[in-house]
């Protein structure tokens, strides 16, 4: 990978960029004007105000036609005053009774027609905020970036973003209306006397899967919000005071259950109390802390059985890290479950056990404190972004088996995290980003710091952008006295430089990276891979528009080539693609596939830490083919098929997954999610247990290696019944159990091939010591009722079931009846949150 081949692709490419423009965008105007009484929100349209102000219409489409003319007449009006914009939408259709109007829970729409506005108040194209309602009245917000969906769909970005809005909706004869209410309260805008604003409006008739927008958006142009219209005519208005407390009483009764236990029983209860705090700070920044936080009411994580050298990365489901956090996001360097997560010793207590002592309790998580979060965009485009939070030191109880006597050891001291974001708006709608995250811990464990720059350049037209990221990471020892400290406390380093094309049915891009052997982000962030170079191409077409029996379709594909970036020594290459078609009937279908035609060289696999071992993988490809059937109708469904086949005889790996949905009717609604992989003969790191090497000689150097077979099996139930648009009731089943047998083991040999050994991983009775059957069953039942504008009521019913063993010999259905009766814990919890507003309050007093 030389140098000069890099330098003769990224002159090809600014070459381009320099040589070929785009068709320019067109943009609508829209002036509105200062309502002159009282709105009241019922979506009956009587004011005197709306006879008057200014109309948008003339959508035209975005899908399944492309520059078409919408099919439905929308007609769209906005007044302002000094406290909220209005909205009002008058949505016909020529077949009313035909309108879809499935009830779901907030932020998410269903199987309904659906309206929204999408605001950029500072026009940098990059970065605003979605209003969308269902037909059925459900309100759904949401928050866009250039990282979590300004390049993707509308209902995408932010979603877990909740801000306090009105509106309501109603049929009528001609089709339906909706009146939306959206206080400054809720929005970020410049601090000038005449306001100059980014908008759009987008409708969808479920029914004909057509969405369509006042202002045209090409689906072959990257990103929405930077083809949004404008609307003029605010002016002489204030950001209002914005302060806001979401204080919360939470009552848990937690039940243990172990028949094998004394007593077999047990309940446990506690009370927690707590508050979100909002603060606008000035018209542009906004204070986020939340104090004594309690998460217990979380989605349970989809825990899995990890054979691999990785870490499982999980999703947030606390919803302080997920909402308004896409300026800490910039750069990749922020993964908030380290947060409050795994204590930093908790693996270290047996090792410090004396004689005769056993493990009382070990907390699997750090309790939090408190956590807060400044961020905002200054009218020139300068985003800030401030994050802190502080976790308590944590501790593991021991006990001396023969005394009785109880002490502690320290798993996790007391930890401080801190984030902070310089965000530049440039033309174009591009940027440019500084970022840094630092660890600090008390006491003489260490502390870790980052700091990195994003950024990505485009072209006028938004056809071509330049994007890159780099990275210097740290840790800060109080004693370097072992060599094994010397080596890991070196600097680490990643950069990544790509070219891409944006716009047009034919994308590509070209990217390269580099992770250094040291670079290490795991403190605060996430980072599978170190020490790894990397040349990618990657390409799509696409078309947009119907041809013959389809509505679009397109094709993917990308390439990779990696070798170590300290050693210089090739790893893997691997060329990948995917395919879709979506007929008129909306079924949509397509293929995937890879190829690695070489012996890829793992280096991660033998698990040493020192990259001076490598598994020769054996070469192999993947083919597979999917399918998806119209969402439409009651009954629907998903499924995916893929094999891998190895040159090693007799080595495969078969994927399966099926997702019926059943919609019974416009409130209740099930999905059954069926995953079935199954490995064989699959090869993988196995470490040699002790009760296995008084008769199987191995040298402490050896790495052995095992041939197993594997059978995963993942079922998730999942489904709500929505009695209004502010009250539901939802329910998630998880069942997850794999088998994993022990075949043969192997001596993985310095040319990573794999030789004999003796180690055969049998005790002296012969019995396996390392034969699995792994079973993790949770159940989450959220009943919901928001009883007024931001307050809300939850009741949660938790179950958690956890199993192994080394009997594999069991079939699907006799394991899962065994599991029933294994140890379980059942949680009840109730919780109250009340929104309070200081302009409400003072309105009042």
């Amino acid at each position: 990978m030389s140098r000069q081949l890099l330098l003769i692709l990224f002159s090809t490419c600014v070459f381009q960029v320099i040589g070929q423009t785009e068709d320019a965008l067109s943009f609508k105007n829209l002036n509105t004007k200062r309502a002159q009484s009282e709105i009241k929100i019922d979506a009956f349209l009587d004011e005197s105000d709306w006879q008057t102000a200014p109309e948008a219409g003339d959508f035209i489409q975005n899908e399944p036609n492309p520059g078409v003319s919408a099919t439905q007449k929308t007609i769209v009006k906005i007044l302002y005053d000094d406290k909220a914009v209005y909205i009002a939408a008058n949505l016909m259709d020529e077949n009313p009774d035909s309108i879809l109007r499935q009830l779901s829970e907030r932020d998410e729409v269903g199987i309904t027609d659906w309206f929204g506005v999408i605001l950029d108040p500072y026009q940098d194209g990059l970065n605003g905020s979605g209003f969308i309602v269902t037909s059925s009245g459900v309100q759904f917000d949401t928050k866009y970036s250039a990282l979590n969906g300004n390049g993707g769909r509308v209902l995408g970005g932010d979603r877990n973003w909740d801000a306090v809005w009105q509106s309501k909706t109603r049929y009528t004869d001609q089709g339906w209306i909706v009146e939306m209410k959206i206080p400054y309260s809720a929005l970020r805008f410049p601090k000038v006397e005449q306001q100059v604003w980014n908008i759009n409006f987008v409708r969808m008739v479920r029914r004909s899967r057509q969405q369509s927008y006042w202002n045209e958006v090409k689906p072959e142009i990257s990103g929405f919000l930077n083809q949004s219209g404008k609307l003029h005519g605010i002016k002489d208005i204030k950001s209002p005071v914005r302060l806001s407390a979401t204080p919360f009483i939470v009552s848990y009764f937690e039940n243990s259950y172990d028949r094998e236990a004394s007593p077999q029983s047990q309940w446990g209860k506690s009370f927690n109390g707590g508050m979100d705090i909002k603060y606008g700070i000035n018209d542009a920044f906004t204070l986020d802390m939340t104090l004594i936080p309690d998460f217990g009411q979380a989605q349970s994580d989809n825990q899995v059985l990890n054979l691999s050298p990785f870490e499982i990365q999980f999703d947030e489901n606390r919803q302080f890290f997920t909402e308004g956090t896409e300026l800490f996001n910039k750069g990749g360097l922020f993964y908030s479950r380290r947060i409050g997560g795994r204590p930093l010793k908790y693996n270290e207590v047996e090792d410090q056990l004396e004689a005769f002592e056993v493990v009382s309790s070990n907390p699997t998580v750090s309790q939090l404190i408190n956590a807060t979060k400044v961020s905002g965009r200054t009218k020139n485009g300068l985003g800030l972004g401030i994050f802190n939070a502080t976790s308590a030191e944590m501790f593991a109880i021991v006990k001396d088996e023969e005394t009785g006597k109880e002490r502690e050891i320290q798993t996790d001291p007391l930890t401080n995290y801190n984030i902070f974001v310089l965000d530049q708006n440039l033309k174009n709608n591009s940027y440019l980003s500084l970022i840094n995250t630092n660890v600090w811990r008390s006491g003489s464990d260490y502390e870790a710091n980052v700091t990195g720059t994003d950024f990505s350049l485009r072209n006028k037209d938004n056809s071509y952008a330049i994007n890159g990221r780099g990275a210097l990471s740290q840790k800060y020892y109080s004693s370097i006295d072992t060599e094994s400290n010397r080596d890991s406390i070196g600097l680490g380093h990643t950069y990544r430089i790509e070219f891409e094309k944006t716009r047009g049915n034919f994308k590509y891009g070209v990217q390269y990276s580099t992770d250094s052997r040291h670079y290490d982000i795991n403190d605060l962030g996430i980072n599978f891979r170190a020490n790894q170079k990397t040349l990618a191409f990657r390409f799509n077409y696409n078309i947009f528009k119907p041809f013959g029996p389809f509505n679009r379709g397109g094709v993917w594909s990308w390439m990779q080539y990696r070798r170590l970036q300290e050693q210089n020594a090739f790893t893997s290459y691997n060329w990948n693609f995917r395919s879709f078609l979506v007929t008129r009937n909306f079924f949509a279908f397509g293929a995937f596939g890879s190829i690695r035609p070489f012996r890829n060289r793992d280096y991660f696999e033998p698990r040493t830490g020192d990259f001076s071992s490598y598994y020769l993988v054996p070469r192999n490809g993947t083919f597979g083919f999917w399918g998806s059937s119209d969402f439409r109708r009651k009954f629907a469904y998903e499924f995916d098929v893929g094999f891998t086949s190895f040159t090693t005889p007799g080595r495969n790996i078969l994927e399966l997954s099926i997702e019926p949905r059943f919609r019974i009717n416009d409130k209740l609604f099930f999905m059954l999610e069926v995953e079935n992989t199954i490995l064989k003969n699959d090869i993988g790191y196995v470490s040699p247990n002790d009760a296995g090497l008084g008769f199987q000689r191995i040298a402490e150097e050896d790495i052995i290696f095992s041939r197993r077979d594997q059978m995963i099996f993942e079922n998730t139930l999942s489904g709500n019944y929505i009695f209004t648009n502010n009250m539901s009731l939802s329910l998630r089943a998880r069942h997850y159990w794999t088998r994993v047998e022990y075949k043969g083991f192997n001596l993985l040999e310095k040319e990573g091939s794999l030789g004999l050994t003796e180690y055969q991983g049998l005790d002296f009775e012969n019995n396996s010591l390392h034969n699995t059957s792994f079973n993790i069953f949770n159940i989450d039942m959220v009943y919901r009722w928001r009883f007024a504008p931001g307050s809300d009521l939850f009741f949660v019913w938790k179950n958690s079931i956890f199993k192994e063993s080394a009997d594999i010999g069991e079939s699907y259905f006799t394991n899962l009846n065994g599991l029933l009766e294994a140890p379980q814990v059942n949680s009840f919890s109730l919780k109250i949150v009340y929104f309070l507003d200081y302009l409400d309050i003072k309105s009042r007093t």
